[in-house]
């Protein structure tokens, strides 16, 4: 598993092609092995002292900016395609900074990811903090692909939420080809283990949303089954689900994942969970569609989507229709959220009650009467400080508000129950204004509009100003 890719193969794959190569003075031949410690300092620093004001414009943000705290399959900041802003004496720096992002497994798993998703030239940097100076991060982003690297922060493995995927294996049965297959076969590994109730314990019947990564504290809500409850053989598989979902990282991010595990009361503290929805036999039957005696005929199929969550931890495995995968893993939940402080809260704000607050900051920003979100909503508050990084992360997508005005009779049915439920009186005849967001406004759950008016505003705009207007108290 732990094949070592040739330099050339891997930079190719990377998206550091021939070019980069000149530049840095690498012919055909003689092509020294991949430095597994490459130095992250000493290239940041260099890389920090290449840029031009145009590019620092573009990639250099405050250590505490919200972004920082976004985690997503794709990039989160908007700014020019690596491949348009960089020289290639800059190209072969960010090549040490990202083969220091990844241990040697990594490095073979995501040149999957890159060479699929347009290379490294299709993503975007940010760094956090000076970059000639110690102590920066740097966040690389694309498609199926979020990479940290620097100075660890607030005390998260990784320097924060992570995120990794690949598009090969789509919509069959085990992802055959993906680069991160393996993390699911380590996940079935486990839960053959399970006893009955256990398994029972342990599948639940849909997936929350993707994105539902803001980590809790010890006390919080944790669905699945309590690894702390397992036979030793069963905690030994769970170990060892960890240890290769953390493979693809260096060593020493794997030790401070497992030490801020260990300090949130351990392995023994997380749950583990997988969903009935996403249980699928080779001809891709899902388990929740069978009865009890044809599931006994058929045995166990292969979990495809699963969880591991606990005090300070999210794993969240999605391997289908391909993988979308994150990690999070903190020392202090805590100190987990970046930025500017907006409110304190007591107890968990998620689902329903995130949805209504959304509305509610949509009505505030454009001065309409109506407003409506999706039921799905990416993220939650969970108890203590809520940030302007907090904030961000509910918009991952950078969504922004407009008001679209749309006829009674127009409406799709979900538009309909979510207004007629705030206790709207429809008319059909009737135009309405509503404030919304770009994405919803073109789903079919809203409807056939007459016209979109967009605003200047991003969804997390909205929130934080309304989070300001104290609406959390």
């Amino acid at each position: 598993m732990g094949i070592e890719l040739d330099r050339r193969t891997f930079l190719a794959a990377a998206g550091v092609g021939a070019g980069w190569l000149v530049a840095r003075g690498l012919g055909a031949r003689g092509l020294p092995g991949v430095r597994p410690d490459a130095d992250f300092e000493s290239a940041l620093r260099a890389f920090g002292a290449s840029l031009t004001a145009y590019q620092r414009e573009h990639l250099v943000f405050p250590a505490d900016h919200p972004s920082r705290q976004i985690n997503n399959t794709f990039a989160i900041v908007k700014g020019p395609h690596l491949g348009t802003l960089l020289s290639p004496a800059q190209r072969v720096l960010l090549g040490d900074l990202y083969e220091s992002m990844l241990s040697a497994r990594g490095r073979e798993a995501f040149a999957g990811t890159v060479a699929v998703e347009g290379r490294l030239d299709g993503c975007v940097l940010a760094i956090y903090g000076e970059p000639t100076q110690p102590g920066a991060e740097v966040a690389i982003s694309g498609g199926h692909l979020l990479l940290r690297g620097g100075a660890a922060s607030r005390g998260a493995a990784f320097g924060g939420g992570v995120a990794y995927g690949h598009q090969i294996g789509d919509g069959k049965w085990r992802v055959p080809g993906n680069s991160f297959a393996y993390h699911g076969d380590a996940f079935n590994r486990f839960f053959a283990t399970l006893t009955e109730s256990q398994r029972e314990a342990a599948i639940l019947p849909a997936p929350p949303h993707e994105l539902l990564l803001q980590v809790q504290a010890a006390g919080g809500s944790f669905p699945g089954v309590a690894i702390g409850s397992l036979s030793p053989a069963s905690r030994g598989e769970a170990l060892r689900l960890l240890e290769a979902v953390f493979s693809c990282y260096p060593e020493e991010r794997q030790r401070e994942a497992f030490a801020c595990i260990e300090h949130n009361g351990g392995i023994g503290a997380l749950h583990a969970a997988t969903y009935a929805s996403h249980g699928f036999y080779e001809d891709m039957q899902s388990w929740d569609a069978l009865d009890a005696d044809e599931r006994a005929r058929r045995g166990d199929p292969y979990w495809q989507v699963w969880r591991v969550e606990g005090p300070g931890s999210v794993i969240h495995f999605k391997g289908h229709p391909h993988v979308h995968a994150y990690i999070d893993v903190v020392r202090d939940p805590a100190r987990a959220n970046l930025g500017e402080p907006l409110a304190k809260i007591d107890a968990m704000v998620e689902g329903e009650a995130m949805r209504t607050l959304l509305e509610a900051a949509l009505r505030r920003a454009t001065g309409s009467e109506l407003a409506f979100h999706g039921a799905e909503v990416p993220g939650r508050f969970c108890p203590g400080e809520v940030t302007t990084g907090l904030a961000w992360s509910l918009d991952p997508y950078a969504n922004r508000v407009v008001v679209a005005s749309i006829e009674g009779r127009e409406m799709a049915l979900p538009l309909r129950h979510r207004l007629g439920g705030q206790g709207v009186a429809l008319e059909a005849g009737r135009h309405y204004r509503i404030a919304t967001t770009d994405y919803f406004g073109r789903q079919e759950e809203f409807g056939r509009v007459e016209s979109i008016e967009e605003t200047p505003l991003l969804l997390r705009d909205a929130l934080v100003e309304h989070l300001r207007a104290g609406a959390l108290g």
